[in-house]
């Protein structure tokens, strides 16, 4: 059966460290109290959902892939290449995050929020650090 994934972005206002940032984007449950307090203090915007299909071999190909699975594979990339970490926001994020967003004819059809949403979110908290999220339902209700 297909998974479908809910994404969210959540705007911490505070760096998370490498140790913790390694362990959430490793999906490891070691206690990470940090990265904890960020999310729970963190402003989260709903961007959109996206399945097993919006997933191709080749992240770089752009085929299949929908505007939530395109800004999940770039803050991972962007959090674990060179160093671990959840990405900082600022103004050159914030263009390659809306870039990202915007449709493309390759895409599937998937669920995902209006780009002027997204713009001003990620204006709103500049200078905070970003990272994807798939809560339970219990933490949006």
């Amino acid at each position: 059966m297909e998974e479908t994934y809910h994404l969210w972005l959540a705007a911490i206002p505070h760096p998370i460290p490498e140790v913790e940032a390694r362990l959430y984007w490793n999906c490891k449950d070691d206690p990470t109290p940090a990265l904890d307090e960020g999310l729970r203090r963190a402003s989260y915007l709903y961007i959109g959902s996206y399945g097993d299909e919006h997933e191709p071999e080749n992240l770089h190909a752009g085929r299949g892939h929908c505007p939530a699975s395109r800004l999940h594979s770039w803050l991972f990339y962007i959090g674990t290449i060179d160093r671990y970490q959840a990405p900082y926001l600022e103004d050159e994020l914030m263009a390659q995050l809306v870039e990202l967003h915007r449709p493309r004819s390759s895409d599937l059809p998937a669920r995902a929020i209006e780009l002027p949403q997204l713009e001003s979110f990620l204006r709103e908290h500049l200078g905070l650090c970003l990272l994807t999220e798939e809560p339970g339902s219990e933490t949006f209700a």
